[in-house]
């Protein structure tokens, strides 16, 4: 049984700037850090120049890393995820250049491993709290394989076919597999423009709902395991799509679970929001100044606010998008 520790949450900002100085640092907003003959520097100053609000993030997130890492430092390895990131500097050319690039998001290493860290709990405590049978999680998954038959993008595109010869080609090979459904992964490895798929005899693993473009779903969750599809068309071409069997559903179900959770969040971030108020409770955290209890209530756990940043940011995401495709 986990002991349930009573945690003060560092949120004024005496405690940010001086946490290191044991009892020098104050809960009162009257209480002078800083004094001079020109005059003194009282944490309200601070907390007004510096903003409620960013003290809030600020300190919620390093309580939550404190608070999940206590409670899940048996169920994550972080070996493991300090590997994935040794991984992800050689995929950027090496230790300097990751670095660089994480600088360029005003980032350091260890503040990327840590985020990585923080990410690994919180699934841990969504898998916690978002209940989900196995027929769900198979009601909103499928493991398929694919052959691709590109349409160009434009008349440069030497990857892809003509609509007309890619439709052409597609049907052929459907007639293929049709007569040969056991022969699909060497004709996907053999005919597939899909070179990462088709590497692995057309498998795509599973598919999430909402993962791949409607038309490309809607053929596949209507295939039993084993079936083949006519040919589907979709933006990037032709495909010919197969559902395999999921003979390995046991195996996969637990990321499959966390991936369906995170898109259930997005949808409903009350999910998280709820998840983050029983582990406070559970940890007896105790606010020491009300204006950055109402901002963490008022911000970090309303998931109206939530909603309002979520389509800040999908907005940002397509202003920029449209920013690059018309400096193209």
């Amino acid at each position: 049984m986990k002991t349930f520790k009573k945690v003060l949450l560092p949120v004024t900002a005496s405690a940010l700037l001086l946490g290191a100085c044991g009892n020098s640092a104050t809960d009162s907003k009257e209480d002078t850090i800083i004094s001079s003959k020109a005059g003194d520097v009282k944490v309200e100053d601070v907390m007004n120049k510096i903003g409620d609000e960013q003290i809030a993030n600020s300190s919620f997130s390093i309580l939550l890393n404190k608070l999940l890492a206590d409670k899940y430092k048996d169920d994550v390895n972080t070996k493991e995820i300090d590997e994935e990131v040794k991984k992800e500097e050689k995929q950027y050319g090496g230790k300097d250049q990751f670095e660089s690039m994480l600088k360029q998001q005003k980032m350091s290493l260890g503040d990327y491993k840590e985020q990585k860290k923080l990410q690994a709990y919180q699934k841990e405590l969504l898998n916690d709290k978002v209940k989900m049978s196995d027929k769900e999680i198979k009601d909103q998954t499928k493991k398929a394989s694919h052959i691709l038959i590109k349409v160009k993008e434009n008349k440069d595109d030497k990857e892809g076919l003509s609509d007309k010869e890619a439709k052409a080609k597609a049907e052929k090979i459907q007639k293929q597999v049709e007569k040969n459904p056991n022969k699909f992964g060497e004709i996907a490895k053999e005919d597939s423009m899909d070179k990462s798929s088709a590497k692995k005899d057309g498998s795509l693993g599973y598919v999430v709902k909402g993962q791949m473009e409607k038309k490309f779903e809607k053929a596949l969750f209507k295939l039993k395991e084993g079936d083949v599809s006519k040919v589907v068309k979709t933006d990037y071409g032709y495909h010919i799509i197969k559902a395999d069997k999921e003979d390995d559903f046991n195996k996969e179900k637990g990321k499959l679970k966390s991936q369906l959770i995170q898109t259930k969040v997005q949808k409903d971030p009350k999910l998280l929001t709820d998840a983050y108020k029983d582990l406070l409770d559970e940890y007896k955290v105790d606010y020491k100044d009300r204006d950055i209890k109402k901002a963490i209530e008022d911000s970090i756990l309303d998931p109206e606010k939530i909603k309002q940043q979520q389509q800040q940011q999908q907005q940002q995401a397509m202003q920029s998008g449209a920013g690059m495709t018309a400096g193209q």
